[in-house]
C-alpha cells in the first residue's frame, strides 16, 4: 500500500507544484488551441490540504505537466469526443450510458518518466453530471474494438517514452447525463459538447 501512495503523491506534486512561480504561489498552466497561438491561464494554489478543483479545458486545448520554463515533460490534448464506430466484444454498455471515444494526443518531453507521470493517470477517466456528481471510472476495456484498429489507446497500459508523440482513441462508457469528463487523477476536465 505504501508503494502506491508515493507515486500518487509524486504525481500530485508534479501536476500542482512543479511549475509554481515565485509570485503569489500561482501555478501557470499553458493551453493551446489547434488554431490559435499559445495562451496562459493561471490558477491560484490551494491554501488547504484538500485537492484543488480540476482545471477546465475545451476540446482541442492542451494541458501540460512537469514544466520548467518553456519545456514540459508532458503535453496532453483531448481533441474530440465521438460515437463508437467499430465492432466490439462484450455486452451492451450499462443502462444509462453510451459508448464513446475520447480522442487524445500526447507529447512527451526529453525528461519524461512513467515513474513520475504514469500514463494511467492521464488515460483513465470519470464523468461529472450537471449536479456535480462524479461517476466511477468510465473506461470499460483497452481491448474492445470501438475505435478503428491502429487508433486505439488503452487506459494506462502504455509504455510511453521520452521525446515521442502518441495519439488515438480511448473507449469509455459515457453516462447519458455527463457534462464533463475528468482525467489525471481529477486535475483536468473537459466539457462534453
Amino acid at each position: 500500500m505504501e508503494n502506491r501512495f508515493v507515486p500518487v503523491c509524486l504525481l500530485a506534486l508534479v501536476l500542482t507544484g512543479c511549475s509554481q512561480s515565485s509570485q503569489g504561489g500561482e501555478h501557470p498552466v499553458t493551453s493551446t488551441s489547434a488554431t490559435t497561438t499559445a495562451t496562459t491561464r493561471t490558477t491560484t494554489a490551494p491554501t488547504t490540504t484538500t485537492r484543488p478543483q480540476p482545471i477546465a479545458f475545451r476540446q482541442g486545448e492542451t494541458a501540460t505537466a512537469g514544466c520548467a520554463g518553456t519545456k514540459c515533460d508532458l503535453s496532453f490534448t483531448l481533441t474530440k469526443i465521438t460515437d463508437c464506430t467499430g465492432e466490439y466484444a462484450g455486452s451492451p454498455p450499462p443502462e444509462g450510458s453510451v459508448r464513446k471515444l475520447l480522442w487524445v494526443e500526447v507529447e512527451t518531453g526529453s525528461r519524461f518518466s512513467t515513474t513520475d507521470l504514469p500514463s494511467g493517470a492521464f488515460t483513465q477517466f470519470t464523468a461529472i453530471n450537471a449536479r456535480g456528481f462524479t461517476s466511477g471510472r468510465i473506461n470499460p476495456s483497452s481491448y474492445w474494438t470501438c475505435a478503428p484498429e491502429g487508433s486505439r489507446m488503452g487506459a494506462g497500459d502504455e509504455n510511453w517514452l521520452p521525446g515521442k508523440k502518441y495519439g488515438g482513441a480511448i473507449e469509455v462508457y459515457l453516462p447519458l447525463d455527463a457534462v464533463k469528463v475528468v482525467n489525471a487523477q481529477g486535475f483536468w476536465e473537459w466539457q462534453v459538447d
